[in-house]
């Protein structure tokens, strides 16, 4: 592993440094350049949705706030045909412990490196 730790250097290794660990490749669970196999992860670490369900509420991960965007409701529901049309809603990450969208598998990564013992 490259001793480089400016930010891009870091962040162009950070699979790698996952992987070192907590063991876990996340990229064997990423497809589509933005979707991720939670479900696949789950089994093959061995949590199943109730614990990962805990782990996440213990360190204040989940319930995403959900906001309405009233304008952009509106204008898809003035071009929708009638009974049709989407409510839009944005989910406030920065409510999120760190304010990331990455907390759900952060929260996971972290527990796992604590039951494995690992330090850090």
């Amino acid at each position: 592993m490259s001793n480089d730790m400016s930010f891009n250097a870091v962040m162009g290794r950070k699979n790698e440094i996952m992987k070192k660990a907590v063991g876990i490749d996340y990229e064997n669970y990423e497809f589509s350049g933005i979707g991720f196999d939670y479900e696949r992860m789950m089994r093959e670490t061995g949590y199943s949705l109730q614990e990962v369900q805990d782990v996440q509420r213990a360190s204040g991960v989940g319930n995403t706030p959900l906001i309405e965007l009233k304008n952009l409701t509106a204008l898809a529901r003035k071009f929708a045909p009638k009974g049709k049309g989407a409510r839009i809603f944005v989910k406030d990450e920065s409510c999120n412990p760190s304010g990331s969208f990455k907390d759900r598998r952060a929260s996971i990564s972290a527990h796992n490196a604590k039951v494995k013992g690992y330090k850090g």
